[in-house]
């Protein structure tokens, strides 16, 4: 039958997890990188199927998880939602181990446990373009086979629905095949917004994408 797309669960969460840790470096694997690997997941994917004003679509193929787009309707209201649920015990968890000698943390570890600590929110631009916000990683074997756009016509279509009418997206500006791979598809950097934020209407991907 093929890959299929289809929402996300909380059933979902070992695959997701997995998936960002295997694109998080600048789209390449991070697994190498870390001793605590689900950290990536922590921050960029978990949270999307736990949290209020959120939504997500898996791509399946036989059974398998093989990518993902996630994202929230209002990214104020996630932030919140956040800042109440979620990162208050990923801090208990993970703050004391910056202070541990023997907690073997790797760069990128304490990279992403300082994260954690000082999560930054969305600047006022990127709030400006659209309140909505969304992800997409697939795993390398799926890439360059149109699933990422199918990906995001089904996020578009999603947001469309739900009365969304823009949505931005952070990248790693090192990532140079994911920046080529959104121009395709009609996003542009948001005005001023930091280096990576980019960000597409629902009428510019009708018109340009599809």
């Amino acid at each position: 039958m093929g890959p299929i797309i289809r929402p996300a669960t909380k059933g979902d969460q070992p695959a997701l997890s997995n998936i960002c840790l295997l694109t998080a470096n600048a789209g390449t694997s991070s697994k190498d990188l870390h001793s605590h690997p689900a950290l990536p997941g922590l921050i960029y994917s978990l949270p999307y199927v736990h949290l209020e004003s959120t939504w997500g679509f898996v791509l399946e193929d036989d059974g398998e998880v093989v990518g993902y787009t996630l994202g929230a309707f209002d990214t104020r209201k996630f932030e919140e939602s956040a800042d109440a649920d979620w990162w208050p015990l990923l801090k208990a968890r993970y703050g004391p181990l910056l202070q541990n000698p023997d907690a073997a943390l790797t760069a990128a570890d304490r990279i992403y446990i300082n994260t954690i600590m000082t999560i930054p929110r969305a600047s006022d631009a990127q709030m400006a373009f659209a309140p909505a916000h969304l992800h997409i990683d697939i795993l390398p074997s799926y890439q360059r086979q149109g699933w990422g756009r199918k990906l995001i016509g089904r996020a578009m279509a999603n947001l469309k629905e739900n009365g969304i009418k823009s949505v931005w997206l952070g990248m790693d500006p090192k990532n140079k095949e994911a920046a080529a791979f959104y121009g395709r598809l009609g996003f542009k950097k948001v005005d001023g917004a930091q280096e990576g934020i980019m960000g597409i209407t629902v009428q510019q991907w009708e018109e340009y994408a599809v």
